[in-house]
């Protein structure tokens, strides 16, 4: 019997034991009283999912024992990025239930759990930007920088300029900040871009991101609108490093190079 999407999802998401038993096939084919033994489930109820399972083409058995089929596991696969992405929320609700996550692309939504074991830092009211210090610190000793800003903070002009000498750095700013930079910097501008540093324009960045070869880095707007000076997102993962520079990679491609 060939079951709909809606009947495979309901089958799937309201059951936590048919995906626990999917977890457990998803490693070696076991039977129904090795089920029971890593579950503490019935037999009798083990069997009933085994069925439904078999109904949607999930498992197949062979003699005593239940194996997932390439359909199976292409689901198990997919309630596995569910629950990590799931977990990568759950870590700090407070903080995305109150940004702004529109400027992260669709495709890179679903990734989000490459950010790994991420942090927020916080600065408080009383000390702005306090996170950019640990941002700062770590992007000035990286050797490859990658950013893209939808914001412009007075201290960024200088600080690229010196990083820009030692470090291969590419920008990606909307086209108002670089009018700020060439109207209010032009001297750290025409420095920046002496020392080998690169500037891209693309309007659709609406978001913060600061990638290298040691961390990633993020900022976002709050829901009202405003960016938040008072807490960013740090990680150290490889997985993270990595999202981050293609999530760059993404407003590079779209991006203008600046002709100065």
């Amino acid at each position: 019997m060939q079951l709909g999407t809606m009947d495979t999802f309901e089958a799937l998401a309201c059951s936590g034991q048919r995906k626990e038993i999917l977890q457990i096939l998803s490693d070696s084919p076991k039977s129904i009283k090795e089920i029971s033994e890593l579950t503490g489930m019935s037999a009798p109820l083990i069997s009933k999912h085994l069925k439904k399972l078999s109904e949607l083409g999930f498992v197949d058995k062979d003699g005593t024992r239940y194996a997932l089929t390439d359909k199976g596991y292409f689901m198990y696969l997919a309630l596995e990025k569910f629950r990590k992405i799931a977990e990568i929320l759950d870590k700090e609700p407070e903080f995305w239930e109150s940004h702004d996550f529109s400027g992260i692309p669709d495709e890179f939504k679903l990734r989000i759990d490459e950010i790994g074991d991420y942090r927020i830092l916080k600065s408080g009211k009383d000390e702005v930007l306090k996170h950019f210090r640990v941002f700062s610190s770590i992007y000035t000793e990286s050797e490859v920088v990658r950013v893209a800003s939808a914001v412009f903070f007075p201290s960024h002009p200088k600080m690229f300029e010196e990083i820009s000498s030692k470090a291969d750095v590419e920008v990606v700013i909307p086209l108002k900040a670089l009018n700020t930079l060439r109207n209010e910097y032009r001297k750290e501008l025409e420095q920046y871009l002496a020392n080998g540093g690169r500037i891209y324009v693309n309007d659709d960045v609406r978001l913060t991101v600061i990638v290298t070869e040691k961390a990633l880095c993020m900022g976002f707007f709050l829901r009202n609108g405003k960016y938040d000076t008072e807490s960013g997102l740090l990680s150290l993962d490889e997985s993270a490093i990595r999202w981050g520079f293609e999530l760059y990679g993404y407003f590079r491609k779209n991006a203008v190079p600046i002709e100065d």
